[in-house]
């Protein structure tokens, strides 16, 4: 029969080591069952009894077992939710979890692959941005490819010529000057 003792001891060990799963097996889970069903059936002979005493401390060591254990599930399902992210051995994994852990982990570890593999295949899927070019009526003035890097909303340069806006992110072909300008005020870097 466990004992809270067992509760606080399992808890403790849960939250010493963040890497390693306690072992706690599906007999054990039901020991902690059957230890909170015999506290429900001594509350119940105290209710009988009228003892308001015995009736607030059993009520105290029913909750104090149940938030225990529910302390050791969130710790442990922290765990079980970094290895399957990590991609860990499955079967070394699951040696020391319970067999509704175990199906978690799988559920888990398909999901995570499924997000990152999602991402991923959109990353490698992704088409080039088109260059966004900016008319000028000086064809002699000399051209340079720039990234913008902040958002620039439209202004009027020296020759009274308009520019913008421009949207993050974004890659434009704009006059040196009106580049190197953008570059140095930190709203844009180099293609």
């Amino acid at each position: 029969m466990i004992t809270y003792s067992e509760f606080l001891r399992i808890r403790r060990q849960e939250q010493e080591d963040s890497r390693t799963i306690t072992k706690l097996t599906d007999e054990m889970l039901e020991e902690m069952k059957e230890y909170i069903a015999i506290n429900k059936n001594s509350l119940d002979e105290a209710k009988k009894l009228g003892d308001e005493h015995r009736i607030d401390e059993i009520n105290t060591q029913i909750k104090n077992a149940i938030s225990t254990l529910e302390q050791i599930l969130n710790a442990r399902m922290l765990k079980i939710a970094s290895l399957a992210i990590l991609n860990v051995d499955s079967e070394q994994a699951k040696m020391n979890m319970l067999s509704k852990e175990r199906i978690l982990f799988d559920n888990f570890l398909r999901l995570s692959k499924e997000h990152k593999s999602s991402i991923i295949n959109e990353i490698k899927s992704i088409e080039p941005k088109k260059l966004q070019k900016v008319e000028s009526d000086d064809n002699d003035r000399e051209k340079v490819v720039i990234k913008v890097i902040s958002d620039i909303p439209k202004f009027v340069w020296r020759n009274d010529k308009s520019y913008g806006p421009f949207t993050f992110p974004n890659i434009i072909e704009i006059d040196k000057d009106v580049a190197d300008i953008l570059i140095k005020s930190g709203k844009a870097e180099s293609a």
